[in-house]
């Protein structure tokens, strides 16, 4: 029965187009070349370089795809960081109401206690509450986020924060955060 469907494929093109289904199907390349009348058995060194070229290509994409992930979520954890900061003087600010004026910063490096760098032993030791919360919180801005600069604004009730700091992209705006006290 399958001869005479064969001897009906008169066409090249008709037998070509069955073979590679049979050999989908079939999973059997030996089966195809069978029914095809080649003897050819097993892989040439061309059909093993674009298999390997193409699975390259698709390794390269995989890894540059990942690549650009791990960018992203290191960005997000700055950005959550820089957040976390300014809630943090904010929650200072809070706990010392009397003097908020006191808390106001120009715009400028985060000066850890370090020489400027961060200082992972730091103990305030200044005159006054809201000097003491600015240096704890000025050396934990450069202990988190990279070449931080920051300000703080204080209008009457009104606290504004902007913390800006190396973020490897020039279209990246700084943190800008804004609180009634």
């Amino acid at each position: 029965m399958f001869d005479v469907f064969w001897s009906h494929l008169k066409h090249t093109k008709a037998k070509r187009i069955f073979l590679s289904i049979l050999r989908i199907l079939s999973g059997n390349q030996r089966l195809a070349n069978f029914w095809m009348g080649t003897s050819q058995c097993g892989l040439g060194l061309i059909e093993i370089l674009i298999t390997v070229l193409i699975l390259g290509i698709g390794i390269l994409g995989v890894a540059s795809t990942q690549v650009v992930s791990l960018q992203m979520n290191t960005q997000s954890q700055s950005r959550s960081q820089a957040v976390l900061l300014a809630e943090d003087l904010f929650d200072r600010i809070r706990a010392n109401p009397d003097t908020p004026n006191d808390y106001a910063l120009a715009q400028g490096d985060a000066q850890g206690a370090n020489n400027g760098g961060c200082a992972t032993s730091f103990v305030p030791a200044n005159a006054t509450v809201a000097a003491n919360d600015i240096a704890a919180w000025e050396n934990s801005l450069a202990c988190l986020l990279p070449e931080a600069t920051r300000a703080v604004t204080v209008n009457g009730n009104v606290v504004t924060v902007t913390i800006d700091w190396d973020q490897n992209d020039a279209n990246m705006n700084p943190v800008v955060v804004r609180t009634q006290i």
